[in-house]
């Protein structure tokens, strides 16, 4: 007591008081350092928050962005997953057992990939980059999910992935126009594309990527168009839902299409304000449709087309069934451990693929790995799903995935894992971790209650 009555009647400054004492001296030490680890936990905060908005983002952007100097199917997102290890810094303990969890099976698909890798594969297979995707994607959507806990960040990262979309269907647009119009040739846009194709007498429409998985891209937007016009009507909605609809009907992707109408079946199941607009979204889609076919784009004949063609010995049904009996008969010769990963990328079927690549034993061990996640968070998973609309999305998007996977090769496609960041962000939403269980009528009834008026009961 004494130094710090000396020390403010001699009128000593703060700087030069903490000399003196040694307690204020600590206290400003400690206080400095928690003001630096604060600027620098503020600050990766920050870089992790603009990776997994860039990923939002520039993921249905595709190859438009990719360098030429980059293989001609690296997606321009593909850069963000480097830094997926930014992620684990400062995890939760909870958190580090979701991440080890998926560890044994990741590091099958590794040494999986290594051996296909040392053998004759297809030249489009590049196993190891492609187990690099499935590992970085995977860690990069836990992490993220781990850092988006508030339910809020969803809806910004809907927003940005259908800003994102709506860029792409713009340049989709003018290369689609200048085509027709002789400005832009049939080459300019296979640069800028995954596989530009001519399907039905015309160009299919696929910015970015190729027509199978822009159709399915764009029926998954065209499903959150609806909901978001459902709730809340407006002009430019309205002109984002008609673009988008045209655009996919012009991929001409039947497993987009079959996408679509089941999810229109669960919506008007589940949500009284898509039943609300079902009619008139109804009549607007047939609108489009007589329009296009006055121009000769008769959907009508290509959807009865498409189905007659479907066929076990020719076409690309029968493709991807000679590729199935394929890969059955290779099987067989590895049974146990499989073909190796990357090697039946051609069966368009990733049910199909993961077994003949990673035989019984990696089949079985990603088959435990997915019954203890969801055991381990099934309350959670259960709680997310109480909330309407955040239900509606995820469900939408899984129908999207997992149907899609049944025709195509969507395991490294981004809409695959923007499905999987929103699944887990539900799952890992801000709230207790121990997970209380839901309040009763009566504790709610209380807590709505208002507090006693003193003035009343006097």
């Amino acid at each position: 007591m004494i130094i710090p009555l000396m020390i403010q009647k001699l009128g000593i400054s703060q700087s030069q008081r903490s000399r003196f004492n040694p307690i204020e001296k600590n206290r400003e030490s400690q206080a400095g350092e928690n003001q630096f680890l604060s600027h620098e936990r503020y600050t990766l905060n920050g870089f992790q928050r603009l990776l997994i908005y860039s990923f939002a983002f520039f993921g249905p952007l595709g190859t438009l962005l990719t360098p030429s100097f980059m293989p001609y199917a690296f997606r321009f997102y593909h850069f963000f997953l480097l830094f997926f290890p930014l992620f684990f810094i400062n995890l939760k303990e909870r958190e580090w057992k979701t991440i080890l969890a998926f560890v044994p099976f990741l590091g099958y698909c590794l040494v999986s990939a290594y051996f296909t890798h040392n053998k004759d594969f297809h030249q489009d297979a590049y196993p190891l980059f492609r187990c690099f995707l499935l590992i970085s994607q995977c860690l990069f959507m836990f992490g993220a999910a781990f850092t988006l806990r508030e339910r809020d960040e969803r809806n910004r990262l809907l927003f940005l992935y259908l800003a994102g979309f709506f860029l792409s269907l713009v340049i989709g647009y003018i290369f689609y126009i200048g085509y027709y119009l002789g400005k832009i040739s049939f080459e300019t846009i296979q640069h800028y594309s995954v596989e530009a194709q001519i399907g039905w007498g015309f160009l299919r429409f696929s910015p970015g990527t190729y027509p199978n998985e822009y159709g399915n891209i764009a029926s998954f937007a065209l499903s959150l168009l609806l909901i978001k016009y459902s709730e809340k009507k407006g002009f430019w909605v309205f002109i984002f839902l008609g673009l988008t609809f045209i655009a996919f009907l012009l991929t001409t992707t039947r497993a987009a299409y079959l996408s679509f109408i089941i999810t229109m079946i669960y919506l008007c199941f589940t949500s009284s304000n898509i039943q609300k607009i079902a009619l008139k979204t109804t009549f607007f889609a047939l609108s489009i449709l007589l329009i296009l076919k006055a121009y000769s784009i008769n959907f009508f004949k290509i959807f009865i087309a498409g189905i007659q063609t479907i066929s076990f010995t020719y076409g690309s049904t029968g493709i991807r069934f000679q590729e199935w009996v394929k890969g059955f008969f290779d099987l067989n010769d590895h049974i146990i451990l499989g073909n190796g990963f990357g090697s039946n990328i051609l069966a368009h079927n990733v049910y199909l693929e993961l077994l003949f690549e990673l035989g019984l034993a990696g089949s079985l061990l990603l088959v435990l790995t997915l019954i203890y996640y969801l055991g381990e968070n099934s309350r959670r998973i259960q709680k997310a799903f109480t909330q309407e609309k955040e239900r509606q999305v995820v469900i939408v998007g899984l129908i999207h995935v997992l149907l899609f996977a049944t025709t195509n090769h969507n395991m490294h496609h981004h809409l695959t894992w923007f499905i999987f960041l929103l699944l887990n962000m539900s799952v890992f939403a801000t709230q207790q971790d121990d997970l209380s269980p839901l309040p009763n009528k009566q504790q709610l009834s209380l807590g709505s209650a208002q507090p006693p008026n003193p003035a009343l009961q006097q």
